[in-house]
């Protein structure tokens, strides 16, 4: 099926919202005090940041950094950047205040990867960021976000190519070399198009009463699920922030509430983070039952905690027809297959040694999967062997897509292209298998768990665990390591809950008879850790190789802890970082 976007570049469509004042964009404050933005503002707004990047030297194709939470600064200056003709692209924030040195690390090689011209932050975040930008020899300014709105006149660019990049998107992977997906505009405006058939029969009053997003804008899901979506639709988006999110999830449901909201997504651990963190009085005078679409995805999916969700809130109007399954990721656009959310999610349970070990999809005692439904129209997916070879359905192996959404590259990563992408078919890095036309996630390729020929999924192991008396929630990880004496082992590492009064011996011993008893496995070793300890993507996923490989090297400790002190000393040394970097920055113009 050949889709046609109402647009051949994203600025055509935000100049095509100049005058919209019936859909926007709303942002709720800690205090739940809303603020709403009109797209007609909105685009004002961007169009006086693009005048302003332009007048200070801003180039068609430069590529813009931008670190900022969410709020409308985010969107005046990705939205302006682009209105000017360059090339913005979301960095994340320093969130994990206790992992600064790793941040700043990352941080440089990102700025470094897309060869950044301008970083654009605000007077708060800034104050920590002299360190992650001192050596960055490509960066030639970083502006205030609160100066860049001014009445300097827009000048339209030259109509950009729609192969050229819109926004180059980080993959949040779990390497430490950073990979930025390069994004067209014809990426993202047919990914956009495919998703808007799939709601197409939503009316305008849907539109009004729009969605919520809590999901950092800096993350695929949130950036293109949601913003992009509000704009392309358009429709109402309401935003909160994630740190107000993770800290009080019920204001995700009460804003759903409030405004009517029809649709929101979130990763699979927020469904579980609701179940466990909202307290029924939390909920009192709400009413879910205009959430007609809750889609789970951008993460392995936890059946038992998404049934518990839709059983528990279902006294508050949420059907169980709205819970979405979906499957995804930045290197599509973002969407590549949803699961129909007229009909409950639809469980299949397959014979777990069939499913593990010979790559068979049987239906039989085991492994419960969500269906996460056939690909979205003018998307192709395949699944192949090691060899890439086709598979029947039934047949797990590698999941390939094609399609006008499919990123054409990595920015300036030759070799990361050539891996993943071949005669225009992505290489997702996932495993999965088609049953009864729908399609079902097994897991990580490169994650995969092989012990004594027998092969386990991580995600299945750490389901086992993960409601486990004494842990994190969503904070286990199951990997394997090659012991000299007994060969390939497994290893479980595990976030402790703080509040927990449980012994650690007590934990541990309970996670190998879950493990056990789950599928017949004992752990080589169980090591139960401080929270905050394992390491994490920008999105928030645990980095399953840097975690062992830090296990291994004695390098897996806690955060720093960061009180007063530790952060004035924090803000003195990124002063003295940013007087090197302005010092630097003259020398060259010398």
């Amino acid at each position: 099926m050949q889709l046609k976007p109402k647009a051949t570049t994203i600025t055509e469509v935000l100049v095509g919202l100049e005058n919209c004042t019936q859909y926007g964009a709303r942002f709720i404050s800690r205090g739940e005090e809303p603020t709403y933005y009109p797209y007609e503002e909105v685009i004002k707004r961007a169009k006086a940041v693009a005048g302003t990047l332009q007048a200070g030297g801003l180039n068609p194709g430069d590529r813009v950094a931008v670190i900022l939470p969410t709020s409308i600064h985010f969107l005046d200056i990705f939205l302006g950047t682009q209105l000017a003709g360059g090339i913005p692209s979301a960095l994340y924030p320093p969130v994990r205040l206790g992992r600064l040195s790793e941040y700043f690390h990352r941080t440089r090689r990102m700025l470094d990867k897309i060869g950044t011209r301008f970083l654009v932050t605000d007077s708060r975040i800034k104050k920590l960021l002299g360190p992650a930008v001192q050596d960055v020899d490509c960066l030639e300014d970083v502006l205030n976000v609160e100066k860049l709105l001014t009445d300097m006149k827009w000048t339209p660019p030259k109509e950009a190519d729609p192969d050229t990049p819109a926004f180059l998107q980080f993959s949040s992977g779990t390497t430490l070399e950073p990979k930025a997906v390069t994004v067209s505009h014809t990426n993202l405006l047919t990914n956009l198009e495919m998703m808007e058939s799939v709601f197409r029969e939503y009316s305008e009053e849907h539109s009004r009463y729009g969605g919520v997003c809590w999901l950092p804008l800096y993350h695929d899901m949130g950036l293109v699920g949601c913003m992009y979506n509000g704009i392309y639709h358009p429709g109402n988006v309401t935003y909160i922030s994630p740190e107000v999110f993770i800290a009080r999830p019920r204001i995700w449901l009460r804003t759903l509430s409030r405004y009517k909201a029809v649709i929101s997504p979130a990763p699979d651990f927020a469904y579980g983070l609701c179940l466990k963190k909202i307290r029924d009085k939390d909920l009192e005078g709400v009413d879910l039952s205009n959430w007609e679409i809750a889609l789970n995805g951008a993460e392995p999916i936890n059946t038992d905690a998404m049934t518990e969700f839709s059983e528990r809130f279902a006294r508050w109007g949420f059907r169980a027809e709205a819970m979405t399954p979906v499957y995804g990721l930045a290197e599509a656009g973002l969407a590549v297959s949803f699961s129909d959310f007229r009909s409950r999610p639809l469980l299949t349970e397959f014979d777990r040694d069939l499913l593990g070990n010979r790559g068979k999809a049987v239906p039989g005692k085991g492994r419960v999967l969500p269906a996460v439904g056939p690909p979205l129209p003018g998307l192709e997916v395949e699944i192949r062997d090691e060899e890439d070879r086709p598979l029947p359905e039934g047949w797990v192996g590698k999941i390939m897509v094609r399609g006008p959404s499919i990123t054409r590259g990595f920015f300036n990563d030759p070799a990361t292209t050539s891996r993943t992408i071949r005669d225009g078919w992505l290489d997702t890095g996932d495993l999965g298998f088609f049953h009864k036309g729908n399609l079902y996630i097994a897991g990580r390729a490169k994650d995969l768990i092989i012990i004594r020929g027998r092969n386990y999924a991580p995600e299945e192991i750490e389901e086992l665990v993960q409601d486990t008396e004494g842990l994190r929630l969503g904070c286990t990880i199951a990997v394997s390591h090659m012991t000299e004496a007994e060969g390939e082992q497994l290893i479980v590492l595990a976030e402790r809950d703080a509040r927990a009064q449980r012994p650690e011996e007590e934990i541990a011993a309970e996670i190998r008879d879950r493990i056990l008893s789950g599928i017949s496995l004992t752990p080589y070793h169980v090591q139960i850790l401080e929270p905050g300890t394992l390491p994490r993507t920008s999105s928030g996923k645990m980095r399953r190789a840097g975690a062992l490989r830090m296990f291994l090297e004695g390098e897996l400790l806690p955060p720093e802890k960061m009180g007063v002190l530790k952060m004035f000393k924090e803000v003195g040394k990124s002063q003295i970082a940013w007087g090197r970097f302005w010092l630097n920055k003259k020398r060259g113009k010398e």
